[in-house]
């Protein structure tokens, strides 16, 4: 039986890394000013890093290590804030608020999507940037894909650069600019020359794995001005692929109540159960198939693929018809068994016994010795993207950018 370690499970706590919503962030008001700048950078921090009070302005944590030395090389044409959030994971991660994971990272979407709207209204020629990390990262990313996609609350014109760091929806082996193999240069801030921006390499180590919340979405119109940089053995961001009940745990645990062990233990088998039975709905609905007496396991999506699914706090649950249809189409498929077992079961048996045998394919990473031996200091690989000059290549680029946009204006 394949467990998850009490060793991993912290380093999901340490990296926080997982999910998708509260309202105190939209509150918050961003500062602008004195003037409108060529180039004004929104931060979102890691887990623990952050709080609905937290001040906008002040350079702390990871995403400080950028935005403050670039604040300081370009003060006339950059301005920085900082979205207050929660930063929670349930209330496990000292500094952090009690909001499960999920709920905190939809309050940073919230907070993004108000201050970009914000400062686009405020200086209509100003470019707006963004940089976010671990939880951070995640809702920058999903502001990026909104933005990129022509959803966002504002266009991708108005958008000079992403930088996310740690990203748990890193998708797997990501570059360094996804969409992009190879490119390590980043293009131009939109109706910018670019010459600046030219000269700034953005490199990361080849990361494999992907994000323990990975997204294959695009970031459309942004392809090429998103950097997604992970540190490899960062389980947050390039965590094993054949790790998929590793993802599951870190999929319930980030909608949990982790304040304290009672605590933890009634929630997480509340969401397991919850995740268990939604699971099991949609896979009597959808991955049989019965014809009079004969019933095929036939699956849309393996098991694997279902289980993570439905602990996955983005995935709608079924609604009480999709229950009801699931009993009903159970009862056929006992019925279609218990009349005609000997041309039924042999089949059925077979084909279930594929899709277990793909289940334990699908997790053969967290077995395997060497994987681990990869993870064995995630928690300060996870730790240490400003102390190994890692947001260097970062600080350069925005510095770039503001030049760039600066020089474009008449």
């Amino acid at each position: 039986m394949l467990r998850i370690s009490g060793g991993t499970l912290m380093a999901l706590v340490c990296c926080a890394a997982l999910g998708s919503g509260s309202e105190s962030a939209s509150a918050q008001e961003v500062p602008i000013g004195p003037g409108c700048p060529a180039l004004y950078v929104l931060g979102i921090q890691g887990t623990g890093q952050s709080s609905p009070t937290a001040n906008p302005t002040t350079d702390t944590g990871v995403i400080g290590a950028l935005l403050g030395p670039v604040v300081a090389a370009v003060p006339t044409l950059v301005q920085r804030s900082y979205v207050a959030y929660e930063a929670g994971f349930g209330g496990a991660v000292p500094g952090g608020g009690a909001d499960p994971y999920a709920t905190s990272v939809a309050s940073a979407v919230t907070g993004v999507y108000d201050a970009a709207s914000q400062v686009v209204a405020a200086c209509p020629d100003t470019m707006l940037a963004a940089v976010g990390y671990s939880q951070g990262a995640q809702a920058v990313a999903e502001f990026a894909r909104s933005v990129g996609s022509g959803n966002g609350p504002v266009a991708p014109d108005r958008i000079a650069g992403i930088a996310l760091y740690s990203n748990p929806t890193r998708s797997s082996g990501a570059p360094v600019f996804p969409g992009r193999p190879g490119q390590v240069v980043p293009d131009p801030a939109p109706g910018s020359s670019g010459a600046a921006v030219g000269g700034v390499q953005l490199n990361s180590s080849a990361s494999t794995g992907a994000g323990i919340a990975d997204d294959a979405s695009t970031y459309g119109a942004l392809t090429g001005r998103v950097a997604d940089i992970c540190a490899d053995g960062d389980l947050a961001c390039s965590a094993p692929d054949n790790a998929a009940v590793l993802r599951m745990g870190a999929e319930l645990a980030a909608q949990a109540d982790l304040r304290d062990p009672i605590a933890a233990i009634g929630s997480i088998h509340s969401l397991l159960s919850a995740a268990l039975g939604d699971a099991w709905t949609t896979f009597a609905l959808n991955d049989f198939h019965v014809q009079g007496s004969d019933v095929d396991y036939a699956p849309a999506r393996t098991l694997t693929q279902r289980l993570t699914d439905a602990a996955d706090p983005r995935t709608p649950s079924p609604t009480t018809d999709d229950v009801t249809a699931a009993a009903t189409q159970w009862n056929e498929i006992t019925a279609a068994i218990t009349s005609n077992p000997v041309g039924v079961l042999p089949k059925l048996v077979g084909q279930l016994s594929a899709a277990w045998g793909q289940l334990v394919a699908d997790n053969s990473d967290l077995i395997n010795p060497a994987v681990w031996i990869r993870f064995a200091d995630t928690v300060s690989r996870h730790n240490g993207y400003a102390i190994t000059g890692q947001m260097n290549s970062g600080i350069a680029w925005f510095i770039a950018l503001a030049h760039d946009i600066a020089g474009s204006r008449p």
